[in-house]
């Protein structure tokens, strides 16, 4: 047997026993995915359910994500509804007590933040798919980034108490650059400040919030509904009226409306990254908004 090879399976049974000490996080999207590994580092193992090239929305339960929710330590979700329509079915499939509703391995991170958009009255489909908590897209305000952080941090160090300053040097960190990064964010995108944005959905609200610019309008007449040529007219009509020079949608919406926009009117439009991972350049939280800015700054339309 050649001498190296004991030490190559030490050093595998090293990483092996490594990775069983460490918590075992499942959250639902990539983007808390990045944030729970900023703040657990080498301590936790992360997945994530829903690609970055994917519309949580309308994801659907896998018997992959079922294996993967049913070992885990901790269920990191973004919540007010946003996976609806799948996770009550992975979570029941999974049959694993301890990420439940309401346990401790259970963390819905919508309840860390101040939701938007929080509809008044009575929801009804006739609204389209309006979620009764608010708009569920809080995690692209970065200033949102700091909540999720420190959520995840104090969940983390109640699970396993013995790294609990570890997590907490993490969250410094991760905060600090989060800090360092936001001026220059806000910087780079300094020319639509006060100016008014068309956005494809109702996804960008807390992103405009954090950056300083201002959505008007939706290709969407209602959250989820395909625009009508109606519409379409209407919103030619207020670009020309207003002199709105931008539209924003992520890469999963048809194309078709945009481009009728832009042929009628000139409008740019940009295709803006909406998740960690939607891109093969974006692997961590800040890369996304690198990039967000990137495409909101370039010049020329998408």
């Amino acid at each position: 047997m050649p001498r190296f090879l004991p030490v190559l399976l030490a050093l595998l049974l090293l990483s092996l026993s490594q990775r069983a000490l460490a918590l075992d996080i499942v959250a639902t999207t990539t983007d808390l995915a990045s944030i729970a590994r900023a703040v657990g580092g080498d301590d936790v193992v992360v997945d994530s359910l829903v690609s970055g090239t994917s519309d949580p929305h309308y994801a659907a339960a896998k018997p992959s994500m079922i294996r993967r929710v049913h070992d885990a330590d901790l269920l990191i979700l973004i919540g007010a509804d946003f996976e609806v329509g799948w996770l009550p079915a992975v979570l029941q499939a999974a049959r694993n007590g301890d990420v439940q509703p309401g346990q401790t391995g259970y963390l819905d991170l919508s309840h860390t933040v101040s939701l938007r958009d929080v509809p008044v009255g009575e929801v009804s489909r006739a609204q389209g798919d309006v979620h009764a908590s608010g708009n569920p897209h809080y995690w692209l305000d970065p200033r949102n980034g700091k909540r999720i952080a420190g959520a995840i941090a104090d969940r983390l160090a109640s699970l396993d108490p013995d790294n609990r300053a570890q997590y907490r040097e993490r969250l410094a960190a991760f905060n600090a650059e989060l800090d360092s990064r936001i001026p220059a964010w806000r910087t780079g995108v300094g020319g639509l400040s006060g100016r008014p944005v068309i956005a494809y959905h109702k996804s960008f609200v807390y992103l405009a919030a954090a950056l300083g610019f201002d959505i008007v309008d939706q290709v969407e007449p209602l959250p989820g509904i395909s625009p009508s040529a109606s519409h379409l007219n209407d919103l030619i009509s207020r670009i020309e009226r207003e002199r709105i020079e931008l539209l924003i949608m992520e890469s999963y919406y048809e194309r078709r409306s945009a481009e009728f926009l832009h042929a009628r009117t000139g409008i740019r439009v940009a295709v803006i990254p909406h998740s960690v991972g939607s891109e093969a350049n974006i692997n961590t939280y800040f890369d996304l908004f690198d990039a967000i800015v990137d495409a909101l700054s370039e010049p020329g339309s998408s």
